[in-house]
């Protein structure tokens, strides 16, 4: 203690302030430390956490663009083959049309030939008629001479025949 005395330290005062010391340690350590602390551990385990989080989020995020992607692709290969198949569709609707108008056609062709045909025979018939009336009348004229009625019907009929085989 002389040495103390003798390097100017009171001792009484050095183990005062020794003892607020330790009691001011013990209190912040208490108080002060232990709380701090454990704020940081909690702060330390949610950034933990946080991080955790994120890393699964990006894996999330890599697996729903590769999910998006096959979608997508997927999507696509449908969306050609309905085009694909609404395209062939549409020919067959297209040549199923055709065929029908072609064959609407050749009827409405077959239809008007057979009206021709039946007005050209009527024509035909009436243009006969008419050979024959006027074959009557020129033969009567030529003649000058009426000839009974079964005979002027057989040389109609009769030249009538020979103007059909011309």
């Amino acid at each position: 203690m002389e040495l103390f005395e003798a390097l100017g330290i009171n001792v009484k005062i050095l183990l005062a302030q020794l003892v607020n010391f330790s009691i001011l340690v013990f209190v912040l350590w208490r108080f002060a430390y232990k709380p701090v602390m454990k704020v940081l551990r909690d702060r330390r385990e949610k950034i933990i956490q946080g991080v955790k989080a994120a890393e699964a989020s990006e894996e999330k995020l890599a697996l729903a663009k590769e999910k998006e992607k096959e979608i997508i692709t997927e999507a696509k290969k449908e969306a050609l083959k309905i085009v694909e198949d609404s395209r062939k569709k549409g020919e067959k609707k297209y040549q199923e049309i055709v065929d029908k108008s072609k064959e609407d056609i050749g009827q409405i062709i077959n239809q008007e030939k057979d009206k021709i045909r039946q007005e050209k025979e009527e024509v035909l018939l009436e243009i006969r008629q008419e050979i024959g009336s006027l074959l009557s009348l020129g033969i009567t004229k030529f003649l000058d001479k009426k000839i009974d009625k079964e005979n002027d019907e057989a040389i109609i009929t009769e030249v009538s025949k020979q103007l059909q085989k011309q």
